[in-house]
């Protein structure tokens, strides 16, 4: 019997033929989609600024690198609500001491005074009348007064008619310049006792 010598088969494939059970297979990353405390923080951030801080300020810290996206949104979440923080209470600030004079007794009563302001008329004597009820009103005013400076600016109006009356008195010219210190010592007042006027 002869014998011929086997000639080996041919080899397979690397890996051919072995069934790779699924999910086996090269790993691969699930898409990662952006944070929704990211897009939370930042539209919360403009509507309730306090509540936007919070969740942006976790979302910095839950996303960038190899975790969710969003980073961004939440770094500006963070900024729009302490703009929006800082910025109110700027605001509340401002409004509140104006707040706390025009609730102030001396500026209601000096107000009040202020708008029955003496009316021009040819009568000395009737003229002098009324410049001395501003005079005792303003003063009353300022005694009603819890604010240094609604008292301050109170007694100061009422000085400056104190001195027109002086000059009756004395029938002597007005001092120069008095019309201009009226004017001013009453726009004081007028920004202590209105909303919105200057803090001074």
């Amino acid at each position: 019997m002869t014998t011929t010598p086997e000639t080996p088969a041919p080899a397979a494939p690397e890996g051919a033929g072995v069934p790779v059970p699924p999910g086996a297979g090269a790993p691969t990353t699930p898409e990662q989609g952006t944070s929704g405390l990211a897009i939370a923080g930042l539209i919360l951030a403009i509507l309730v600024a306090p509540i936007g801080f919070i969740l942006s300020l976790i979302a910095v810290f839950t996303t960038g690198g190899d975790r969710k996206k969003g980073r961004g949104l939440a770094v500006a979440g963070l900024i729009i609500s302490l703009l929006l923080m800082a910025g109110s209470v700027a605001f509340f600030m401002t409004v509140g001491k104006n707040v706390s004079t025009l609730a102030d007794p001396g500026c209601t009563k000096g107000k009040s005074v202020i708008l029955n302001a003496p009316t021009a008329s040819n009568d000395a004597t009737e003229l002098k009348k009324q410049l001395q009820d501003q005079i005792d009103g303003l003063t009353a005013a300022a005694a009603q007064a819890k604010s240094d400076n609604v008292r301050t600016a109170m007694k100061t109006l009422a000085d400056d008619y104190g001195q027109i009356v002086k000059a009756m008195d004395a029938n002597s010219d007005m001092p120069p310049g008095l019309q201009d210190k009226i004017t001013k010592d009453a726009n004081a007042i007028d920004d202590l006792c209105t909303i919105g006027g200057a803090q001074k």
